[in-house]
């Protein structure tokens, strides 16, 4: 039995969906009505999941935004950090501290795991107010399977940060000079394009914020709030420059979860524009789409920046029928016939600008 829990522990790091089956099971073995898994970042709400049983309960909970006033959440992080304890044993022979705006208050024994993103977990097994508190025999049952939880949750956060990455490998592959942020606007993942413009704080410095200026900051954090709170899809912002005074716009979306991934500290995507650049995307880029060679690239560069194509042979040192041959497979491999069809998709690919991109893990 104890067997095939564990295997489901390990099965959970990988399948998001399977941790409330792998709570309730948790549960079971706590004589509880089930158990709660609940991510605390350094700043905003709680991420949570849930055994189903308890999942009315929990939704209440953090709807009231109660559950950090409570008090309850710091004891944990206090205490539990080597083995399950009691929450009788922390808050002996009464319930202060506790969140009793429920209908009723709920017993819990629990424990905390330290992640690797400098988040905390907590896990807890709750039962009823009715049945009292858990007896001290379960906590040894509980401890037996507190390792395999923590390399389970651990692997988890680790395999989040895997995701964050993985979009900021794809965006360096399209170019896009970008960055993912968590909720409360701490960075994530930075492209490398993005780092190298002066408005933006060098990786990990100011708790992991993105800009210098205070109303960046500020209008920035505005967006984000309007994006993860529901008002908008996205939201478009001015960005404030230094030496570069061509005006900037951020794009900010929200990047949606995976579904049941409670350890999921990216919420939003953040592009960062040129008002009214010209559009002359990358030859990496070029190349991914459309599989140009170097010199069709180039031809194609410059002739999305306004040159004509005599101009182009003669500042390359070629004959001018040698470029037209490399229009003409430009346009074979496009699927264009004329030259302004040609470069209205390559309009199209405005906001591109290949770059690489780094992954900072979470600030």
């Amino acid at each position: 039995m104890q067997e095939a829990l564990i295997d489901r522990i390990y099965e959970a790091a990988g399948t998001p969906e399977l941790w409330p089956e792998v709570l309730q099971s948790l549960g079971d073995t706590a004589n509880s009505d089930g158990a709660v898994l609940t991510v605390l970042p350094p700043v905003g709400m709680p991420r949570w999941i849930a055994s189903p049983a308890l999942k009315p309960r929990v939704s209440h909970l953090t709807a009231a935004n109660s559950w950090r006033s409570s008090g309850h959440t710091a004891q944990w992080r206090a205490e539990a950090h080597a083995g399950f304890m009691r929450d009788v044993d922390l808050v002996p022979g009464s319930c202060a501290g506790w969140p009793c705006n429920v209908e009723k208050p709920f017993w819990q024994a629990g424990t905390t795991i330290p992640l690797p993103t400098g988040e905390v977990a907590i896990i807890t097994a709750e039962r009823r107010a009715q049945t009292g508190p858990h007896e001290a025999s379960i906590l040894p049952r509980l401890d037996a399977l507190r390792p395999h939880l923590v390399r389970a949750c651990q692997l988890s956060a680790r395999f989040s940060c895997e995701r964050s990455r993985l979009t900021g490998m794809t965006l360096n592959q399209i170019g896009l000079p970008a960055a993912v942020l968590s909720a409360s606007g701490r960075v994530l993942t930075m492209n490398a394009h993005l780092q190298q413009r002066e408005e933006v704080l060098p990786p990990g410095q100011h708790g992991g914020l993105l800009f210098k200026n205070l109303i960046n900051s500020k209008l920035l954090q505005d967006a984000i709030s309007n994006v993860v709170g529901g008002r908008h899809a996205a939201q478009t912002m001015p960005v404030r420059s230094y030496s570069d005074h061509r005006p900037q716009i951020a794009h900010v979306m929200r990047l949606e979860p995976h579904p049941g991934d409670v350890f999921a500290a990216s919420a939003v995507l953040l592009i960062l524009v040129h008002v009214g650049a010209r559009a002359v995307p990358a030859d990496g880029l070029l190349n991914m789409l459309f599989d140009l060679t170097p010199a069709e690239a180039r031809l194609l560069q410059a002739l999305a920046g306004g040159l004509r194509l005599q101009s182009y042979a003669e500042s390359v040192g070629v004959q001018a029928s040698t470029v037209r041959t490399q229009l003409n497979s430009i346009f074979n491999k496009t699927g264009t016939k004329r030259q302004a069809e040609l470069l209205s998709i390559v309009a199209s690919l405005a906001l591109f600008s290949g770059q690489t991109t780094k992954c900072l893990g979470a600030a």
